[in-house]
């Protein structure tokens, strides 16, 4: 309303950017006033206009209600020129809080064109309206006129493109995000797998374990074997060599879970052996725990395992009463009880399977009865609370007395709980000696 005549004598604006734009051949200007007159007008002056080798093609508004079909019909308007008084004195302001609250359009640029500024003062619209231009009718020449349409499709089209890059962005991102979940779809399945191949193996392991309560000859074997992981590198195992005599050790491979579990069985291989040999005579190595466990040294370092075993190897001669044992750098060291009280068989060596030099010294022991021996790999010390290692080891001489009956005691004792997450493997042999007679049981 109100509207002013643009200066039809100037000339217009003609701009030749140095960009071709876009596939499509025209801008799309929204013309919204009440007066046919600024219509012919506008059109006239921005007809010849040009911004980036594309023309301008017009829509036509002479109304609010109009203007917000033709909003809905052509997403792709550039550039609005709104006039403010049409059918209302604010039907140009309320039309603008529609197309960005509503339409939730913020890359069409608005120019706002009144002939009554005293309706709506420029500085106050320019702060509560999302309005990208304020022109007076008045004062809008040809060529202003032109210089803010071009000013506000440069606007628009920086507006496109950054939008059109967040969304080649976003979609980039959804596509790696999807990468991603097909990725991780396929770990979790291989990670499935391991996890039923390690259960698998735990299986395979424990079977390979002896019984857990076992008597020979009056002396009653019994073991706890407790993995930080689903498989464990440390394994007890006990037998008999012959009627008299009995075989039993404890082992502790470096490491910790599959890798090391592996070299139990390899440890199991080689017990099993040298075991069968003593049986068809062609060998004692598995009544000498010295020798056996140099050739044991021999043959991890022969066949480059890679990993070393601390492994306490012993024999008990149940007719004369006696235990032969050597070391191979296992810790903490077994634990007698007796008449005599406790006291730790101390035999200090290297694992097997580290150095090539390593000699290892057997050691003999007449026992009384009754008798407990307690072998824990060093998956117990770290499980106790006391502060060095002197305490930790002191604690458990504490706990083994001639009394003990069963691993449970012992289990209870030092707070061990097998559900409970373990910063390394556990592993327990405990051997009971109540009286001097007794026959092989299962």
């Amino acid at each position: 309303m109100s509207a002013t005549p643009l200066d039809e004598e100037e000339t217009p604006l003609l701009w030749a950017d140095d960009e071709i734009g876009a596939p499509e051949q025209f801008w799309r200007v929204l013309i919204v006033d009440d007066e046919p007159a600024v219509h012919e007008v506008s059109s006239l002056v921005l007809n010849s206009l040009r911004f980036r080798e594309r023309r301008l093609s017009f829509l036509n508004a002479y109304d609010g209600a109009q203007a917000r079909r033709l909003l809905a019909d052509y997403p792709d308007i550039a550039v609005i020129l709104l006039d403010v008084v049409m059918e209302t004195d604010d039907a140009g302001l309320q039309l603008v809080r529609h197309i960005r609250e509503e339409m939730g359009n913020d890359l069409v640029r608005i120019i706002l064109r009144t002939g009554q500024a005293g309706l709506a003062p420029e500085r106050l619209v320019i702060l509560d309206y999302d309005i990208n231009d304020y022109k007076e009718k008045t004062d809008l020449t040809a060529q202003k006129l032109s210089t803010a349409v071009v000013a506000a499709l440069r606007g628009y089209l920086a507006l496109t493109e950054l939008a059109d890059l967040n969304r080649a962005l976003e979609d980039k991102v959804a596509q790696r995000t999807q990468e991603l979940v097909q990725a991780n779809a396929r770990l979790q399945q291989s990670l499935n797998a391991l996890e039923q191949g390690e259960r698998a193996g735990r299986q395979v392991q424990f079977k390979l374990l002896p019984q857990p309560e076992w008597t020979h000859a009056g002396f009653h074997f019994s073991h706890l074997l407790m993995p930080s992981e689903f498989m464990s590198g440390d394994f007890v195992d006990y037998f008999a060599i012959d009627d008299d005599r009995v075989g039993f050790y404890i082992a502790d491979v470096s490491g910790h879970g599959v890798a090391s579990a592996f070299v139990t069985v390899y440890l199991k291989r080689f017990i099993a052996t040298a075991l069968d040999s003593q049986r068809h005579a062609q060998s004692s190595a598995i009544a000498d725990p010295a020798l056996l466990l140099g050739q044991l040294n021999h043959e991890l370092l022969r066949d480059r395992i890679g990993k070393h075993i601390a492994i306490f190897y012993g024999v008990i001669d149940t007719r004369l009463s006696t235990l032969h044992y050597a070391n191979a750098g296992a810790t903490p060291f077994p634990l007698l009880a007796d008449g005599s009280g406790s006291r730790y068989l101390q035999a200090r060596s290297t694992p097997a399977g580290m150095l090539a030099g390593s000699a290892y010294r057997n050691q003999t022991l007449t026992l009384s009865c009754p008798m407990r021996l307690l072998l824990c790999s060093d998956g117990v010390l770290e499980i106790l609370r006391e502060r060095s290692t002197e305490q930790r080891c002191e604690r458990l001489r504490q706990v083994l007395s001639p009394q003990i009956e069963d691993l449970g005691q012992i289990r209870a004792q030092l707070g061990l709980k097998p559900e409970d997450p373990h910063p390394d493997d556990v592993a327990l042999l405990l051997i009971r000696w109540n009286t001097h007679s007794g026959d092989s049981s299962g």
